[in-house]
């Protein structure tokens, strides 16, 4: 059947809005380079794991760099989309896919004492970036700090999926230097401020929850080894009261 992506146990605002967490895992080094071989082997892992439901389909999505066409999206079986990720060179890739870990006996990365921390649904998103000009920048800025001459901007990036790619042709409206994310920097929706490069990645994973568990870092020894086989050490980022994906 299709992947419908409702949510149970949603945190509500006082306002009425449905917020989530989300959090990031990403390489440290963004220098890094991540080939979509590794990246399918995660996928893969994740369903082997039974983190995702190796049985049901997930949603693929791919865009064509630079950006010049329209955004593929098609339906698949979960244990078909790790090949499709093979076959994503020179684009932006996401495979994503909703699960519920208590009521489909699925595993839980943020369990606590056996049980998953929070109740509901986990949204797994896999993001790939396959081109030499182009990053996955997954916290996306509020403002960038051009390095070159101190300009403060609204970041213009193509949204990707709750990501968004950074063009390394793109150039500072103030003063036309181009961007150089080892000395520019961008402020965060929190108001944290980071070098740029320190937000930028060529994969990541994503794990959408109802709130944010209790644990700071994955707990789950055996997802983290996977992680680390295909991204090598990583940094895991928090983003607390976001809309939930679409």
């Amino acid at each position: 059947m299709p992947v419908h992506r409702e949510r149970t146990d949603p945190v509500r605002t006082p306002e009425g809005l449905t917020l989530v967490h989300r959090r990031w895992l990403l390489p440290d080094d963004a220098g890094r380079p991540i080939a979509l071989q590794q990246l399918a082997r995660l996928w893969r892992g994740l369903g082997d794991l039974a983190a995702i439901d190796p049985a049901a389909e997930v949603t693929l999505e791919r865009l064509s760099l630079p950006p010049s066409g329209e955004l593929l999206q098609q339906e698949m079986p979960a244990l078909a989309s790790a090949g499709a990720l093979l076959a994503s060179t020179g684009s932006a890739t996401l495979l994503t896919q909703v699960v519920w870990p208590a009521e489909e006996g699925l595993r839980d990365p943020y369990a606590q004492e056996g049980e998953p921390d929070p109740p509901g649904f986990r949204d797994y998103t896999l993001y790939a970036v396959d081109h030499a000009r182009f990053l996955l920048v997954p916290l996306v800025p509020e403002e960038l700090v051009c390095g070159a001459c101190g300009a403060r901007v609204k970041p213009a990036l193509a949204r990707f999926g709750e990501a968004a790619l950074f063009d390394r042709a793109a150039t500072c409206s103030a003063c036309g230097a181009v961007r150089d994310p080892a000395r520019d920097r961008a402020r965060l929706r929190s108001g944290a401020i980071f070098l740029l490069e320190e937000l930028v990645c060529r994969a990541a994973l994503s794990i959408e929850l109802p709130r944010a568990p209790a644990a700071e870092e994955l707990p789950d020894a055996a997802v983290a080894e996977l992680l680390r086989e295909a991204l090598g050490s990583y940094d895991e980022l928090s983003d607390d009261g976001v809309p939930p994906a679409e």
